[in-house]
């Protein structure tokens, strides 16, 4: 016979599908222990991403999941809506980076760069910073793919995705700027 006191059992999710849930939210029972079942079914599937509303949480799979980064997926979430596909960070950065025309997208990711090349900043050539360098191509670009509008006197009128490389102890190492038009 096993014997608990009544208020340290929680009830189970018997509705909760067998690979768990996508979102929390779509749990019967949001208790601890929910959540961590929840969150253990989806890593052991190497579901490593989880919405809790418009909350992604990630999971470290200590492994390369080369699969969920490539340019098949970027194209898979580009411009989805929310919650249409799998949890997922690019769905989270698809949020973030969307809006109308002058809203201050690209004005935001100058400033979100800035801060991500501070965080690991590391000389480059001649003595610049590898944000120097990344952040110096802007105007650049910009002669070239930005124009006047009647809502913004420099709006982008092209893509542009820069991956900015870390090494294993959080420095930058590298940049890459890739350029689309639509």
């Amino acid at each position: 016979m096993v014997v608990a006191k009544l208020k340290s059992i929680y009830p189970k999710d018997e509705d909760a599908p067998a690979g768990g849930v996508d979102d929390m939210t779509k749990l019967s029972y949001l208790h601890e222990p929910g959540v961590l079942q929840n969150l253990a079914t989806r890593y052991q599937l190497n579901e490593i991403y989880t919405y809790t509303g418009g909350i992604l949480i990630a999971i470290n799979p200590f492994q390369r999941l080369p699969h969920l980064y490539d340019t098949h997926m970027m194209e898979q979430y580009k411009g989805a809506p929310f919650g249409e596909l799998s949890p997922h960070v690019f769905a989270i950065a698809d949020m973030a980076y969307s809006g109308e025309s002058g809203a201050g997208k690209t004005e935001t990711t100058k400033m979100l760069m800035r801060y991500l090349a501070y965080l690991g900043g590391r000389k480059g050539t001649e003595g610049r910073t590898v944000e120097q360098q990344v952040l110096e191509s802007n105007p650049v670009l910009e002669a070239f793919g930005n124009a006047k509008t009647v809502r913004n006197n420099n709006s982008s009128r092209f893509g542009k995705f820069v991956e900015i490389q870390f090494d294993k102890q959080g420095r930058i190492s590298g940049a890459a700027i890739r350029t689309s038009s639509s």
